[in-house]
């Protein structure tokens, strides 16, 4: 009897006779055994709950998921890429169209005139360029600004807004910028005056085609002539845009960077002749390969870069000012 009450300590009597005896504890799984004569049911207790064995990943189960898992990673995050630079370069073409737009109304205020690339320079005071003619007509500020610029593009790329750096003074919180964006300046608004000449502002009258002249466009700016400079260094043409070829008998008759004469010297922004690319305000395929740009007419499109130079693949692969001189005409600079 000893024997039996020592088993009470981890049990109870649930049923028995003299010589079978059943001993249980609620709520657990049950262990069956004998002492003696004596059946018993007994289990173990831990904390009040149930000890129960789950079934748990093996290492190799393991590695098979995580395998799978990088393998699907691998898949959507290119994807998830291409996704995100689709959605930057339509809201570059968006702040293209607003430019345009905002362009033509100072067109249309100027009688027909388009603006000057630049205003001279006023000492003690912060440069005039195009954006800031055109503000007042479109005050969307981050439309003048491409959302595809890198961080390290920005270092180069932006100009402050006049209005917003008084004396010339960029203070931080308060100045604001643009930058991204170029003009197509040598043949709708080039305001250099070498030797006295008078600056140069197309008229609706010189663009006969307004659907396939360039207004505006994503631009890389210059390498001041050197090439080991990366584009736009020290501000260099970052707010214009150089035909593939300098003009010549349109618009401002070449970029009149050192004279008004075109040719040798005055092709592009930084001078040159052409096919100097180090001197050419040069058009930028930042947005997956391509160009984006806005027309005359106000419509916005993405080009390549050799399809807006008018480098035909079946033909010779020459470049032409067919998409800048105001004609359509691969034939006319």
């Amino acid at each position: 009897m000893r024997l039996v009450v020592g088993a009470l300590r981890f049990g109870r009597i649930v049923q028995g006779t003299d010589k079978q005896w059943q001993f249980a504890e609620g709520g657990h799984r049950p262990v069956y055994g004998r002492l003696g004569g004596m059946k018993i049911q007994n289990e173990h207790r831990t904390c009040g709950r149930n000890r129960t064995h789950t079934p748990g990943f093996t290492l190799i189960e393991l590695l098979v998921v995580i395998a799978i898992i990088a393998i699907l990673a691998a898949l959507l995050l290119p994807a998830l890429s291409r996704a995100q630079l689709k959605a930057r370069s339509i809201s570059s073409l968006n702040n293209l169209r607003q430019l345009g737009l905002g362009l033509r109304l100072y067109h249309d205020d100027q009688e027909g005139r388009f603006p000057g690339h630049s205003l001279p320079a006023v000492a003690g005071e912060a440069r005039v360029r195009w954006a800031d003619l055109i503000f007042p007509y479109m005050q969307t500020v981050r439309a003048y600004l491409s959302p595809a610029l890198s961080a390290e593009e920005k270092q180069f790329m932006i100009k402050p807004f006049a209005h917003t750096a008084p004396g010339g003074v960029e203070t931080p919180g308060v100045t604001q910028y643009y930058g991204g964006y170029g003009y197509n300046y040598q043949y709708l608004g080039n305001t250099r005056q070498p030797g006295g000449v008078a600056p140069f502002h197309a008229s609706d009258a010189s663009i006969g085609r307004p659907d396939q002249t360039v207004v505006l466009g994503d631009t890389k700016g210059t390498r001041q002539g050197s090439g080991s400079s990366p584009y736009g260094v020290g501000g260099s043409g970052v707010y214009v845009l150089d035909p593939p070829l300098g003009s010549v008998a349109l618009g401002s008759h070449g970029s009149r960077k050192s004279n008004a004469t075109p040719g040798a010297g005055n092709a592009y922004y930084e001078g040159g002749s052409d096919y100097s690319e180090l001197h050419r305000a040069t058009p930028s395929d930042r947005n997956g390969g391509r160009v984006n740009l806005v027309m005359v007419d106000g419509h916005a499109r993405a080009m390549r870069p050799d399809e807006l130079d008018g480098k035909n693949p079946r033909g010779d692969g020459q470049p032409n000012n067919a998409w800048w001189n105001g004609r359509g005409d691969a034939e006319v600079r």
